[in-house]
């Protein structure tokens, strides 16, 4: 029978396992190690506030520029 625990390994390559282990007898074990991924840093959207005031495509009226968006489509 195969059985997942949780563990941990500490700097010098010693196993800790994070619940008992009801053991009886010598067991072997294979270890799958779980190596974190670059976590990406997450975006505030008030990060992206005026990004786009100085955008040439934005600087006439916001009801005109949505008449020529909306006309683009006819």
């Amino acid at each position: 029978m195969l059985q997942t625990i949780e563990v941990e390994i500490d700097a010098q390559g010693g196993i800790h396992p994070m619940q008992a282990l009801p053991l009886t007898a010598e067991r072997r074990a294979l270890l799958t190690l779980v190596i974190p991924e670059k976590t990406q840093q997450k975006s505030n959207w008030r990060d992206f506030i005026g990004a786009l005031k100085d955008s040439p495509c934005f600087n006439d009226d916001p009801v005109e520029i949505q008449r020529k968006m909306r006309d683009e489509w006819n």
